[in-house]
């Protein structure tokens, strides 16, 4: 950025050595409509702005109608009523009801209230062109003329169409745009004029034709006989009654007095293609040169970039000129400027020459003039801009921020660099800008950043190497030793003789200025976080700090009462400025534009590029308020000013309207059109409503901010993007009040301007007669299941009872097999014992003891397994799960076998019949005994799983194996009856060892 400066500074040094005046037109803002905005075409031949409030556009492809904010193409067949789409217009007029465009099919007729085209053919075949340009509406009638100048009227009461006369002028060669000679006749227009006359104006002649009359005349026919005058185009100032020519060779002829008196001004002006007037101006355009005169044709402003390609001039009704930018689109100059003020839409070199650097500094000067970037003063009131640069300056130049203005006593203050010296100076003016007295500096100080001057205190001074205050009496510089810490930023003057100074990478400090020399640190201000600028609201007893993460607000004790950033509405984050306006509203500069926050409300505006700003990114340091509370910021593309409040300016009401609406993506027509609609009455299926509603404001309208609401169901005003239908799908039966609402962007209020009820019909199912139906037959269905559900429970009580019978049987049967079995076997063995021990044989006895021990054993266990079985799995010490753990520790714990159990706990829940769980329980043991007995293996796997439809039990040991020949015992034969039992299916594989599989359904007979 100090290079860029520096570039400037010689810049300015160079080629403006005098003072650079503007001459007279001010500041002025361009803004354009273009494809980008909605345009069906950059090229608009004609333009028309109507009494309802819009401007209409003609293209090659289609009519285009502008509202302020968009842009509506009519290029679809459903606009034009029987009638092919308009694609080239050619001129227009209006009367109460309608707009009528001019073609080379016939007069088109616009129906504002069906928002819909019909077409008249005003020349029939009888003539040699159907084409009709109308002129105007006077009389009952819109007046239409041709190529071959014949004049013709349509009453737009009766729909009459009677020929008027023939004007005797030479025909217009063709009215296409591409095929015109060099002289088209566009430029020069017949109008009504104020006393409801046709004026006609030819190459060489004028006609007038009387309305009342029918009569032609030729005023100041002698005039022009002798003369070879060749006009190029005109325009009609109604409100002084005078008709502008334009000519080839011989400047501007003014004809006032009812065509009575002529002048002839600017004489030596040659090749006037356009003329433009209004209240205060005259714009004549010679290519590529568009120069504005005032009324008394004194030149004001010539600008002379970017209007090659221009033609088809005119004012709105608000005094801006519209052009066509061929290929481009329409160009809008407003000579009142824009609501933000900026050096872009400006001839003036030195001000454009900030577009070029950027601006990053202001100062106060006297008659509140301003120093900008300590080269340039620049003057408000007159737009002009002068060089300054005192003698005293030599070949050095200031720096960035290098300047200070002195509020109390105007005296500027100028820091100046010497590069390649050892000392840098100070240098003060009197506010007559003389140089007053300089101050050496030791540049091992560091960079320059910021100074301060508090009442009856020495000057303040940051450089990157600490914080210094100058010695007036010695004119020393002394540093500040309280205040050790490196790289100050910025001086902000606080009340009470405090300063808040911010840090580069640290928060900003609270300072006291006890005394000349005494600085005291009182506190640091957000500590966390990159404070730069900070402004005192002494009426509030409250601070506002521009952060890197937003805005603070801070009570009186600098605690944090609210903070402002993208989470709640302002667009830029990184502040570079902030100012307090004189209106209760703080003003930020940011990467994102200018927002300001009314202190009082905090609602939040943002200004962007819509609003004027120079562009979107601003600098650090670049904002100062002036004496009379115009705030200035300056940026990379140059500067804005502006002087709060800010308002619109109300000569168009803003007004919101219904453009089109959609049922169901079909369009739905109003009888009386979408503007006189209140109410829309639909069936329970016509319920995905898409409704494109806009703002029509042409001075305001793309500044503006669409809200709406349903009413009683949510009152919360949400925003209506630009050209945003606003959709409701799917919506229930019943009534629903949409109001629509424009925020006001200073204040935040809502005008309600609008309201739509929409009606939503009950299907045949949602109506009385319906459920009284459906009651009837649920009452009848209910008594049928209610009957049904007796049977089924006696069916179900059977069913139970059958069940408990066969459970009881198993338990019978379980009982007799193996308990009753083993008690046999116990009472033999005892009998066979006790023979024994009456014989003496006490070794023999003592193993039919052994057996009986080992029976008695085994006893317990199917009986604990069978009780086990019978008990629900409500305790998690009975889950299968758990069961199957107990028995695979209890017979393989105490061996040399390692043996692994995975175990879906999901069957503890699935699997509750008593008999399954006792058939896997018996399975397990018999098969880990008849591996321990027999296999030899080291490792034994256990795997229960749940898969979809059954259950999978794995057992798989890594031991010998066998075959067919040794197996040996009931075991497998058991588990494979087990298995059989669960309807299950049995697998055993001998293969690296022994693997059995089982598998049983989840769902059996």
């Amino acid at each position: 950025m100090m290079k860029a400066f520096l570039v400037l500074s010689i810049f300015v040094a160079l080629f403006y050595p005098k003072v650079m005046k503007g001459q007279g037109i001010g500041n002025y803002s361009v803004s354009k409509i273009t494809q980008n905005q909605g345009l069906s075409q950059g090229s608009n031949y004609f333009w028309h702005e109507d009494d309802k409030g819009f401007v209409w556009l003609t293209g090659n492809d289609a009519l285009n109608r502008y509202d302020g904010s968009s842009v509506k193409t009519y290029n679809l067949n459903y606009f034009f009523k029987n009638c092919p789409t308009l694609q080239q217009g050619y001129g227009f007029a209006e009367d109460e009801k309608h707009l009528y465009i001019g073609s080379t099919r016939g007069l088109y007729i616009y129906n504002y209230q069906l928002d819909e085209f019909t077409l008249i053919d005003i020349f029939k075949n009888k003539f040699k062109t159907k084409t009709a340009i109308p002129i105007g509406f006077a009389k009952g009638k819109i007046w239409i003329f041709n190529e071959d100048y014949q004049l013709a009227s349509f009453d737009v009461t009766s729909k009459f169409v009677k020929m008027e006369a023939k004007i005797p002028l030479e025909r217009i060669k063709s009215v296409h745009i591409y095929d015109s000679e060099s002289n088209p006749f566009y430029f020069r227009l017949p109008f009504l004029d104020k006393n409801q006359n046709i004026c006609f104006v030819g190459k060489k002649s004028l006609v007038i034709y009387h309305l009342d009359s029918g009569k032609i005349d030729f005023p100041l026919k002698k005039y022009w006989e002798d003369s070879d005058i060749t006009f190029l185009s005109s325009t009609y100032d109604k409100q002084q009654d005078a008709l502008y020519l334009g000519t080839l060779n011989d400047g501007l002829f003014v004809v006032n007095h009812h065509y009575k008196t002529i002048v002839n001004h600017l004489k030596t002006f040659q090749d006037i293609s356009n003329i433009a007037v209004t209240r205060n101006w005259v714009v004549l355009h010679k290519r590529p040169y568009l120069k504005i005169f005032d009324k008394n044709l004194n030149l004001k402003k010539v600008l002379d970039k970017g209007y090659e390609r221009a033609f088809g001039f005119n004012f709105d009704k608000i005094g801006r000129l519209w052009l066509c930018d061929d290929g481009q689109g329409q160009v809008i100059l407003d000579f009142r400027g824009a609501m933000l003020k900026n050096n872009l839409d400006t001839e003036d070199s030195l001000l454009l020459s900030f577009k070029k650097f950027g601006v990053s500094s202001f100062n106060k000067l006297a008659n509140q003039k301003i120093l900008i970037n300590s080269a340039v003063i620049f003057d408000p009131k007159t737009y002009t801009a002068k060089i300054f640069k005192p003698a005293q300056f030599g070949n050095e130049y200031v720096s960035r921020g290098s300047n200070y203005s002195y509020p109390y006593s105007n005296e500027l203050w100028l820091v100046k660099e010497n590069q390649g010296k050892a000392y840098g100076e100070v240098l003060l003016f009197d506010k007559n800008l003389n140089l007053k007295t300089k101050f050496s500096f030791d540049v091992a100080f560091g960079k320059y950043q910021s100074m301060a001057i508090l009442p009856n205190s020495n000057p303040l001074f940051s450089f990157s190497n600490g914080l210094y205050f100058l010695d007036l009496n010695s004119k020393k510089f002394k540093k500040i030793d309280s205040l050790p810490d490196k790289n100050p930023f910025f001086i902000n003057i606080l009340s009470q003789n405090r300063v808040g100074i911010s840090y580069l990478n640290q928060a900003m400090v609270l300072v006291k200025i006890e005394s000349e020399n005494k600085y005291k640190v009182i506190q640091k201000i957000l500590p966390n976080v990159q404070g730069f600028y900070i402004q005192e609201d002494k009426k509030k007893q409250q601070y506002w700090v521009g952060t890197n993460q937003g805005i603070y607000l801070l009570n009186k004790n600098f605690k944090t009462l609210k903070i402002f950033d993208s989470n709640n509405g302002l667009a830029g984050t990184y502040i570079y400025g902030i100012l307090l306006d004189d209106f209760g509203k703080l003003w930020c500069s940011h990467q994102r534009g200018l927002s300001s926050i009314d202190t009082q409300t905090h609602f939040i505006s943002n200004f962007d590029k819509e609003d004027g700003i120079q562009h979107w990114d601003f600098n650090n340091r670049s904002f100062m308020k002036a004496e009379d509370g115009t705030l200035y910021f300056g940026g990379v593309n140059g500067f804005n000013y502006f002087k709060p409040p800010l308002k619109f300016n109300a000569f168009y009401q803003p007004e919101i309207y219904f453009d089109e609406i959609s049922i169901n993506n079909k369009r739905y027509i109003a009888p009386n059109g979408l503007q006189f609609l209140k109410q829309i009455e639909l069936s329970h299926n016509e319920n995905n409503i898409a409704i494109k509603v806009l703002i029509k404001d042409l001075e305001n309208g793309s500044q503006r901010k669409l809200l709406y609401r349903i009413k009683n169901q949510d009152n919360t005003w949400r925003k209506l993007p630009k050209k945003t239908p606003l959709n409701l799908n799917s919506l229930a039966p019943g009534t629903y009040v949409i109001e629509f609402g424009i925020e006001d962007r200073f204040n935040g209020s809502i005008s309600h301007q609008k309201e739509l009820t929409i009606h939503i019909g009950k299907a045949f199912y949602q109506t009385f007669l319906f459920w009284a139906i459906i009651g009837g037959l649920i009452f009848g269905g209910l008594i049928f299941a209610f009957s049904r559900w007796k049977f089924i429970q006696q069916q179900n009580h059977f069913k139970e009872q059958l069940a408990l019978e066969a459970q009881r049987n198993k338990i019978t049967a379980d009982l007799h097999d193996d308990i009753g079995s083993t008690l046999s076997s116990l009472q033999i063995n005892s009998a066979v014992a006790g023979k024994m021990i009456e014989k003496d044989h006490i070794k023999e006895a003592q193993n039919v003891l052994k057996n009986i021990e080992h029976q008695s054993q085994k006893l317990s266990e199917n009986m604990s397994d069978i009780v086990w079985s019978l008990k629900p799995n409500n305790d998690a010490l009975m889950t299968l799960s758990t069961r199957i753990r107990n028995i695979v520790s209890d017979i393989l714990g105490s061996s040399d076998i390692d043996y692994h159990i995975e175990i879906d706990e999901i069957v503890n829940t699935e699997i509750t019949d008593f008999s399954i769980k006792k058939n896997l329980i018996l399975i397990i043991k018999e098969a880990l005994n008849n591996a321990l007995k027999y296999s030899k293996a080291n490792e034994i796997t256990i795997q229960f799983k749940s898969i979809k439809n059954e259950y999978k039990l794995e057992i798989k040991d890594n031991g010998n194996g066998f075959t067919q020949e040794n197996m040996i015992g009931n075991g497998i034969g058991n588990m494979k009856r087990r298995t059989q039992e669960m309807n299950g299916f049995f697998e055993i594989i001998s293969e690296n060892g022994t693997c059995i599989k089982i598998s049983i359904p989840k769902i059996r007979d």
